[in-house]
């Protein structure tokens, strides 16, 4: 773990067990300290958890608390904020709280960076660990597509709920069959392929084998298609490491689309993904 990161978690908790220690009857700022966590919290109404994150964080930026910042950085992280997400981060609060902001932004995106480096977006999710989020998912997927009959709302309800709450999901979306090839649907994250021909590629090949297709390594399937650019993968996102993707078939057989997640991590995806993704798909389509 880099130094600066370490050093800066062990304070804040070091620090925070000297304010609340008994013997210091901190009875106003527990309650303080009870509200901020409530109000971060995801109540599955109103703002999601990463929203309010990426708010407390331009908040902090504009108040020019690097502390704050790092938190809300950590956070964010966790919560997946892409890259592209966190840059508009940055430009939001430059431009609410002036040039002044611009110093705590170069240590915030040095800070965003070593956060990028140091961690395994799907370390912390091992098999049990992934199977209670995906019960857990999957109930709240169930309540908030109750009586929705139309396929592209379905589609963008899914992508919000699993991106938002999986942290080693960086792209997340739907390409949807259109004749022989694929095209874009309702998505989360960097600029996705316009255009996927059957065949072609990950999601090309799974829309005409209508299996799901697992790659642990991406540079190592890029590597092997050598000069057939686009046979075996379509590069979209080169920080892309890992990939699932699924197929959506109707109840009549007719393939509806591919379900397609990326991550930053290497192996991010497992046969426990693959089991709860397709019962989701299956369910709702």
């Amino acid at each position: 773990m880099d130094e600066q990161i370490e050093k800066f978690r062990n304070d804040r908790s070091r620090l925070n067990e000297r304010i609340l220690a008994k013997e210091n009857d901190a009875s106003i700022l527990k309650r303080v300290y009870a509200m901020d966590t409530f109000a971060y919290l995801d109540r599955n109404a109103g703002l999601s958890a990463k929203q309010k994150e990426m708010l407390g964080l331009v908040s902090s930026m504009v108040l020019r608390c690097d502390d704050c910042i790092k938190y809300h950085l950590e956070r964010c992280f966790e919560l997946a904020v892409a890259n592209d997400e966190m840059m508009d981060i940055f430009g939001i609060a430059n431009v609410v709280g002036g040039t002044i902001v611009i110093p705590h932004t170069r240590r915030a995106i040095e800070y965003w960076e070593l956060l990028n480096n140091e961690r395994d977006f799907s370390a912390p999710f091992a098999e049990t660990s992934k199977r209670a989020k995906y019960e857990e998912l999957m109930l709240q997927i169930k309540s908030m597509l109750e009586g929705l009959t139309n396929n592209i709302s379905k589609m963008a309800t899914i992508v919000e709920v699993l991106k938002s709450n999986i942290p080693y999901f960086y792209w997340v979306g739907f390409y949807l069959s259109d004749k022989d090839r694929l095209s874009i649907g309702p998505y989360q994250g960097t600029h996705g392929c316009i255009f996927i021909d059957y065949n072609k590629g990950v999601c090309g090949r799974v829309a005409s084998q209508r299996k799901t297709i697992i790659v642990d390594d991406i540079q190592a399937l890029n590597d092997k298609q050598g000069a057939s650019k686009g046979e075996l993968h379509i590069s979209c996102d080169a920080r892309s490491q890992s990939e699932i993707a699924l197929p959506v078939v109707a109840k009549n057989g007719n393939l509806i689309a591919v379900f397609d997640v990326d991550s930053l991590s290497k192996k991010a995806f497992a046969t426990i993904d693959q089991e709860y993704l397709e019962m989701i798909l299956k369910e709702h389509f």
